[in-house]
């Protein structure tokens, strides 16, 4: 009881304290603390994106035909590869979308990069999350000095700002050719280009909106984890992953050439985690046809600001935990891969036995904590 407490008030002052870190004496390991961006320092800033350009200038310990920074990127493309067959058609895609283990499975992928980010850098780096809701946050995190900016329509909505601007930070790896299914039309497939494109608030011809302070409240007041059909046609009423992953007015999923994808209904929109992701990346008229800007597509963190986005993501996850338990569904019955006690794909080389639902719910298991949980 005595350290608990103690380091539970280490941990809390840390919190206040910039630049600093814990460590838990009955593991003798560094607690990461993920802030806020709006708390980072500047150092923490040169810092994080110091390890991100690292990252892609290292070979990739699990692949050496790739960096370590495009590894992730690949993990999160092969995410929606899916194979035909028996039952939901979808057995051989990893569980990373929607399905149950949506959350799970990004945690234990932030965690990885986290351990990728100290690898190269030597310093125990916590990803910072972006608290969407707070209206300088766009200011503070797409600045020069951290995540760049907006597109510049002039160039193809190329990123010319900041250190991961077209010619400083290479983009190597794409989606496929099926990524057109995203736009409802096979011509005009994204070009790929080797540099991050975004479009603020940008989506087909209308505009997108990042989630609302209510938004939120009304997604961790959702009682139940998840629920059958465990897709992305479950009500968001009795699922608050599926209110949280964003997914509204789609039949399910089918896997269309080897692509998952959504089954859309005349109602089909995007809120919560998806719209976040269309509003940095836009879909842009280029050349006579359609480019994504990177953070909609299936290799979304290409865009350095997919890292920071999805701490959020975990720590709303943390949030809902805190509220309601660590409660998880389904144990058994649910698509491939996203079962209580199933190993999440591509996490089986975990030593650690990290890798299912059930090893993840507490986060304190992965030695980090944020430093606000609503």
């Amino acid at each position: 009881m005595t350290y608990r407490y103690g380091i539970a008030i280490a941990i809390a002052v840390c919190s206040l304290v910039i630049g600093c870190s814990t460590t838990d004496p009955a593991t003798e390991q560094t607690v990461r603390v993920r802030k806020n961006v709006l708390a980072l320092s500047a150092q923490e800033k040169a810092d994080f994106v110091s390890a991100l350009k690292k990252l892609k200038a290292t070979p990739s310990p699990y692949d050496a035909s790739m960096n370590y920074y495009d590894q992730f990127v690949y993990w999160h493309l092969k995410a929606f590869y899916c194979t035909s067959g028996s039952g939901h058609g979808l057995e051989g895609m990893y569980p990373a979308h929607m399905n149950p283990a949506f959350l799970p499975w990004h945690r234990v992928y932030l965690d990885l990069f986290e351990q990728a980010l100290k690898e190269v850098s030597g310093k125990d780096i916590a990803i910072p999350y972006w608290d969407w809701i707070d209206p300088s946050s766009v200011g503070t995190i797409f600045t020069p000095d951290f995540m760049g900016g907006d597109g510049d329509p002039t160039q193809g909505y190329a990123v010319t700002t900041g250190p991961f601007q077209k010619d400083s930070f290479v983009v190597r790896i794409f989606d496929t050719g099926d990524i057109d299914s995203l736009f409802d039309d096979a011509d005009n497939n994204p070009n790929p280009v080797p540099y991050l494109v975004r479009g603020f608030t940008i989506f087909k011809d209308s505009t997108v909106v990042l989630p609302s302070a209510a938004e939120i409240e009304n997604t961790l007041g959702i009682a139940t984890y998840d629920s059958a059909p465990w897709d992305s046609s479950v009500d968001t009423a009795i699922s608050f992953r599926n209110s949280l992953e964003g997914w509204r007015g789609t039949a399910g999923e089918e896997c269309d050439d080897g692509i998952m994808d959504v089954i859309p209904t005349a109602l089909r929109r995007s809120q919560m985690h998806n719209v976040v992701h269309i509003w940095v990346g836009g879909v842009i008229p280029y050349n006579g046809g359609l480019i994504a800007g990177n953070m909609t597509q299936s290799t979304s963190p290409n865009d350095p600001c997919f890292w920071i986005h999805h701490a959020n993501i975990d720590r709303l996850w943390s949030a809902w935990m805190k509220r309601h338990g660590k409660t998880y569904a389904p144990t058994t019955g649910g698509p491939h891969g996203s079962n209580l006690n199933d190993v999440m794909e591509p996490f089986s080389f975990k030593s650690n036995g990290k890798n299912t639902p059930a090893s993840v719910l507490d986060e304190s298991v992965l030695n980090y904590r944020y430093d606000v949980v609503p």
